[in-house]
């Protein structure tokens, strides 16, 4: 057995040190992984792995801790985040855990990959090496909880400021996204900029799976491809799941062209139409902006596209961050009179927003 031995050394201060010898048994995990890990948001508190492990002797009782570090290379650790950490020979770690794990190791949701994990054991000698055992691989399979989208892949990308054409792994692949983790509602905005714009939805970036035409207004992932009538700036929506039955066979989409504008009593100095009709703006390409210039009086304004109602107006959801929501609800509004440069974003899906600056 190993010996603790407390040894006075002969300084000028006469100073204690700690030292400890090395163990005997060897740090080695006594559980073993199971062949796979499919990690779901209904089961996030329950125990994903109890892992156990050897424990380490000395002859004189001393306190261990144990950290158990996962990493996403069995081979390197030097980055390895810790699951959890104790002073027992055994821990718990629930789907949650595990789950966040993966995901900052930097696992693909809804995709089987590897988790390397092992155990660290260190005491209060700091001199001491940590004790290391083997290496246990899990197969994981994580999930998100983050609001789920489509990408949109198809000719008219590289034409409208969009990267390269019918590549959904291209960061600059527009997108749609549902409404929150589980929808399968989406939604978002698409300049299209070619005589005849041809696309599908993937749910992934890449072409593993991808719907198609399947009919009017009906999806498919063995349809062809999606088209809208010609150039412009298109709404779209997808709801793969139309009854919630878990069946996606009645997908469907739908597309409408939108040409924004600004609106209200605000907008009077340049619009004398108020609140019956919009100043129309432009859209940037390279920006992706909808944009006007315009003379402003203190007052109340909108976003409109074409009519009242709806998917065709904005308004205010948020006044600190300038954030705005479809459909009907609160105006904007402006304080002093004078010139603006209006500019609305509606490139990220369910993340508008708007600027008014002077100028």
């Amino acid at each position: 057995m190993a010996l603790l031995t407390i040894a006075t050394i002969s300084c000028d201060d006469n100073d204690e040190e700690l030292f400890i010898d090395g163990p005997e048994s060897q740090l080695a995990f006594t559980s073993t992984a199971a062949s796979s890990y499919l990690l779901t948001f209904d089961t996030r508190a329950n125990t994903a792995e109890r892992f156990v492990w050897s424990t380490v002797d000395f002859a004189t009782p001393i306190a261990v801790n144990y950290e158990i570090q996962a990493s996403a290379d069995p081979a390197n650790f030097d980055n390895a985040v810790v699951l959890t950490s104790t002073n027992e020979n055994s821990a718990a770690v629930t789907v949650e855990r595990l789950n966040e794990v993966a995901l900052t190791l930097g696992l693909t949701p809804f995709s089987q990959e590897a988790v390397a994990v092992r155990v660290v054991g260190t005491t209060a000698d700091v001199t001491m090496e940590p004790m290391v055992s083997d290496v246990l691989n899990l197969s994981v399979t994580p999930y998100t909880t983050e609001s789920p989208k489509l990408w949109i892949p198809g000719n008219y990308a590289s034409a409208s400021g969009y990267g390269a054409d019918w590549d959904p792994a291209d960061e600059q692949t527009p997108f749609l996204e549902a409404a929150d983790f589980g929808s399968t509602e989406y939604e978002g905005f698409v300049f299209m900029n070619v005589a005849s714009p041809m696309f599908k939805f993937t749910p992934e970036m890449d072409w593993d799976e991808a719907y198609g035409d399947a009919g009017t207004g009906l999806l498919s992932t063995s349809g062809g491809d999606l088209s809208v009538p010609g150039p412009g700036y298109y709404y779209i929506t997808v709801n793969l799941d139309p009854n919630g039955d878990g069946d996606f066979s009645d997908a469907m989409w739908e597309a409408s062209e939108r040409v924004w504008g600004i609106i209200g009593a605000a907008t009077l100095p340049s619009n004398p139409s108020e609140w019956n009709d919009e100043l129309d703006m432009t859209y940037d390409e390279t920006t992706k902006l909808w944009t006007v210039e315009l003379d402003m009086q203190a007052g109340e304004f909108k976003f409109r596209a074409q009519d009242w109602g709806g998917t065709t107006e904005l308004s205010l959801q948020d006044a600190a961050t300038n954030t705005l929501i479809l459909g009907g609800g609160d105006n904007m509004s402006v304080a002093a009179a004078g010139r603006y440069r209006a500019e609305l974003d509606l490139s990220t899906p369910r993340q508008y927003t708007y600027q008014l600056i002077s100028i």
